[in-house]
């Protein structure tokens, strides 16, 4: 684990705060945690500003406990949630602007191409941890606590994670990507073959 600056430790405190109270699921602090440590990874070798990178790991999903209830997507509330907490860490105004950049351009769902360096990494971050053997435990537990069972996490992989090796935006997240994709696409053809097999066999009794 990369140990956390003096400010990152505040607004790791602060993540913690928020996420003790969240439902569990898919997107909870392991992945946040996970997330910063790829960031950091792929932001040393790019060159990139890891005070902002890293900050903006850290609360990259924290708007994820309001969205249903606001019906906003979390990469804006997450930025907005944040201000304060950053300001209190002693981010400039600079840095905060940025890393609100960073966390408003990083969602694969919502289409939108991130402007700066860290918010690339911070993008193929969250899809890197979406992908591989973390990836799959994630789809099934959130597919386990949603009722979608086999067949939803076969869906979801076939319309999102199987895609998501293609859209990583720098080399080192692509070169982790390539076995992370093995990985999660060697699992979804095996279940999806027995889970035919099975519905097949059910079909014909």
């Amino acid at each position: 684990m990369i140990p956390l600056t003096e400010s990152e430790k505040l607004l790791d405190a602060f993540v913690r705060g928020i996420f003790a109270h969240a439902e569990s699921g898919a997107h909870t602090y392991d992945h946040t945690i996970r997330v910063y440590a790829l960031s950091l990874e792929i932001g040393k070798e790019m060159g990139a500003d890891l005070r902002v990178l890293g900050a903006a790991s850290l609360l990259h999903d924290i708007g994820r406990v309001r969205e249903k209830e606001t019906g906003i997507s979390h990469s804006i509330l997450s930025g907005q949630m944040g201000r304060t907490a950053l300001q209190q860490a002693g981010y400039t105004d600079e840095e905060i602007k940025q890393i609100v950049e960073a966390i408003r351009t990083h969602r694969y769902s919502e289409g939108l191409t991130p402007t700066t360096m860290e918010g690339k990494i911070l993008s193929d971050a969250d899809k890197l941890d979406a992908i591989g053997a973390i990836g799959i435990y994630r789809t099934i537990a959130q597919s386990v606590e949603n009722g979608r069972g086999i067949e939803g996490v076969i869906r979801h992989a076939d319309e999102k994670l199987l895609k998501l090796a293609d859209l990583l935006y720098t080399e080192p997240a692509r070169k982790m990507g390539r076995r992370k994709h093995q990985i999660l696409s060697m699992f979804i053809d095996e279940l999806r073959n027995e889970f035919n097999l099975g519905s097949s066999h059910l079909s014909q009794e």
